[in-house]
């Protein structure tokens, strides 16, 4: 199933931060380009990546769900996103 979700726009960069932890569960926060920490965000993270999407609560946990289930490979999330609005289609 195919998940469309509004990109990031300049009026209000919101991004989206993912991580894989340690235990081998993904994480995400939507939050403010601003917010976005030079350090790992998230405890006992392997990897994190920052996607230029503004997902509501539902299409998030949807990606998570994706992402949890290996239906949605981790890497790939840095095809989706754009900081100039419009919208990304994420296989979930």
């Amino acid at each position: 199933m195919d998940l469309t979700v509004n990109n990031s726009t300049t009026a209000a960069t919101l991004v989206t931060v993912f991580a894989e932890l340690q235990d081998g569960r993904f994480v995400a926060k939507v939050m403010p380009e601003t917010d976005v920490p030079y350090t790992p965000y998230f405890e006992n993270e392997l990897d994190q990546v920052i996607v230029y999407i503004a997902p509501n609560d539902e299409q998030l946990q949807a990606i998570l769900a994706a992402l949890n289930e290996r239906r949605l490979p981790f890497g790939d999330l840095q095809n989706y996103g754009a900081a100039g609005g419009g919208t990304s289609t994420i296989p979930v």
